[in-house]
């Protein structure tokens, strides 16, 4: 045991020194306790994908840094911490725990300037790509720090304890979770036939999945109302306005003990069993409104597709359609129409 522990200081003064000569001095850092400080302005996350660090680098800077950001009104440090990790990395199956409290103090206009954080450490079984509307360009995975660091004092001081928690989960089997994800059965009558908007799917993380036929649809982000989530994947998907999402009418909310719960009824609903991630999608029938990009990041191909062609795709040739929209297309077909 005792042998274990020394490999962990040495690589913790390996690291320490590292960052010690990039010159830690543009502000002091010191880390605390989790849970000990109050008053948090910032939550940051140290994360791994495979054993590796994860790095992001800002759209605005040259430099390197570990994902976090301001906590919002109303959210909770941790409630922050799993927004900006999705939000700055894309990561989007993950275990995440506290790690850690940090007091940061720097001079602005000669005035010093105090500040509170929490940092969480993640363990990032899957990534996507950084969602573009966020201030990320990109991320790196690294075996050790990048020497061009945004904050470097930061990092000399969390950065060992990081260390230390990476190797206490290094031989663990951590339980994953399925992710929920909601999708948009969208309907429109063109010359009074029924059609229903399929498009390419398009994921660079998923290569063997390019191109396969699907309604647009997408992951819930951390206490978002599942009907946003619809009309925001709808819009960012395909640039198509929602104006009707059936069902949404008839959700009930209830309120108590700190909790805000709505229950709902999707027109249909698919997990996978097996498959590259684990996930279910609810998936609502609704109508839009506007006019359809010629593709996005995660989309192609639109088409308008009457419901006679689609009966003869699941039919003829069920394996252009992504798996996890099969049943929910032949589930519409047999269906009373809307």
């Amino acid at each position: 045991m005792e042998n274990k522990f020394e490999k962990i200081n040495l690589e913790i003064d390996k690291h320490k020194n590292m960052l010690i000569e990039l010159g830690c001095n543009s502000m002091e850092c010191k880390s605390y306790p989790f849970n000990t400080l109050g008053d948090y302005k910032y939550a940051d996350i140290i994360a791994i994908h495979e054993g590796k660090w994860i790095f992001c680098k800002h759209k605005e800077k040259t430099t390197w840094e570990t994902p976090g950001g301001h906590i919002e009104k109303g959210e909770t440090p941790f409630e922050t911490a799993k927004r900006e990790l999705y939000e700055e990395t894309g990561a989007i199956d993950f275990d995440i725990e506290p790690l850690c409290d940090y007091w940061v103090c720097r001079e602005l206009n000669g005035v010093d300037i105090v500040e509170h954080g929490q940092v969480y450490f993640a363990n990032v079984r899957t990534l996507t790509d950084i969602p573009s509307q966020f201030e990320m360009e990109k991320i790196c995975l690294l075996d050790s720090p990048p020497h061009n660091l945004t904050y470097p004092d930061y990092m000399c001081e969390i950065f060992p304890l990081a260390i230390q928690k990476k190797e206490s989960i290094s031989n663990i089997n951590v339980e994953r979770f399925s992710i929920p994800g909601v999708g948009g059965l969208i309907i429109k009558d063109i010359d009074n036939i029924e059609h229903i908007l399929l498009q390419a799917r398009c994921k660079p993380d998923a290569p063997d999945e390019d191109g396969l036929l699907e309604i647009p649809a997408g992951k819930i982000r951390a206490f978002e109302n599942i009907f946003d989530t619809l009309k925001r994947e709808i819009k960012e998907e395909t640039g198509l306005d929602v104006v009707e999402i059936f069902g949404e009418d008839r959700i009930s909310v209830y309120e108590g003990n700190n909790y805000k719960v709505i229950n709902f009824m999707p027109f249909s609903c698919s997990q996978n069993i097996e498959g590259t991630y684990p996930i279910m999608v609810f998936v609502f029938i609704c109508r839009v409104t506007g006019e359809l990009l010629p593709f996005s990041n995660e989309s192609k191909d639109y088409r308008w597709t009457p419901i006679s062609e689609i009966k003869e795709i699941l039919i003829n040739r069920p394996e252009v359609i992504y798996p996890m929209h099969i049943d929910t297309l032949k589930k519409y077909l047999l269906t009373d129409k809307v």
